[in-house]
């Protein structure tokens, strides 16, 4: 048996994991974090109290069921506060933006405040079509204007709750979302894997599993060329590693198999015997 073959893949797959587990970052816990990033949730949770304590004074005659949401929300409000879980800039690392859920899925205040309330259709459809537009933006927004006045804010006050997200100094450039992170494990690891086989032992099969997992890679790394500076470079990874799979893959396809000719030229002798050569030739 060739057990070297059963190498391949494990070896592919580690392969994949050690060039890309180092930007595959998570949140970390608090105590974990880096200063910017401390220093960033210090700055929105005093926003989130500067904004608790303004709806609490604010006057408005609102009816019963808008007063005991309002009084809801704010409570929400505080507890969001205290839980310091709050989004990260991970896709616009030199701008100031707002962020409604990012890619690891956290939502922002007012995101957090709609879908406890019921709405998370409203929360994903925001977040699928303008997830980084500011409340005055979506001041169009019908659906968005009735839950406001359902549960008795404004939307000025609405555009109070939302801050902004990655402020200069305290962005992470380097965070790679944990799911591009392990698709680039998968499909690096398997175009490793196929370059491997190529060298080690061609065959047709190898060569097409090679351009099949390289153009995945090289697609999957030009779709997150525009990420953050971490993403970038797992893309260019991605892309550099998947056009050699492609370029293994297609040598193996193209390359002409060996011909192997014979020839030879036999004598008869007088005693009935055979006399003569034979010419072996591969090219």
């Amino acid at each position: 048996m060739r057990w070297h073959l059963l190498f391949l893949p494990a070896a592919g797959l580690l392969a994949g994991a050690l060039a890309f587990s180092p930007g595959a970052r998570t949140p970390a816990p608090a105590t974990h974090d880096p200063v910017g990033r401390r220093l960033e949730v210090a700055r929105l949770r005093a926003h989130f109290d500067s904004v608790g304590a303004e709806l609490h004074a604010a006057p408005r005659r609102l009816t019963p069921h808008q007063e005991a949401a309002r009084a809801t929300l704010i409570g929400w409000l505080r507890e969001y506060r205290d839980a310091g879980e709050f989004p990260r800039n991970d896709r616009f690392p030199h701008a100031v933006v707002p962020i409604f859920r990012d890619s690891q899925g956290t939502l922002c205040a007012m995101a957090y405040l709609i879908e406890r309330s019921g709405r998370r259709d409203l929360v994903d459809r925001v977040a699928r079509t303008r997830n980084t537009a500011y409340i005055a933006e979506l001041a169009d927004d019908a659906d968005l204007r009735r839950w406001l006045d359902s549960v008795g804010l404004s939307a000025a006050e609405a555009g109070r709750v939302q801050p902004s997200y990655g402020f200069p100094g305290i962005v992470d450039d380097e965070a790679v979302s944990a799911d591009y992170a392990l698709t680039s494990i998968l499909i690096s690891g398997a175009s490793l894997t196929t370059i491997g086989l190529n060298l080690v032992a061609p065959s047709r099969p190898s060569g097409w599993a090679g351009v099949v997992a390289g153009s995945a890679g090289v697609i999957a790394g030009a779709v997150n060329l525009d990420g953050n500076d971490g993403t970038e470079k797992v893309a260019l990874a991605n892309i550099v590693i998947g056009g050699g799979a492609i370029a293994a893959g297609l040598y193996r396809l193209i390359e002409h198999r060996p011909v192997r000719t014979e020839a030879a030229m036999v004598v008869p002798t007088a005693d009935g015997g055979r006399l003569g050569f034979a010419v072996h030739t591969t090219f």
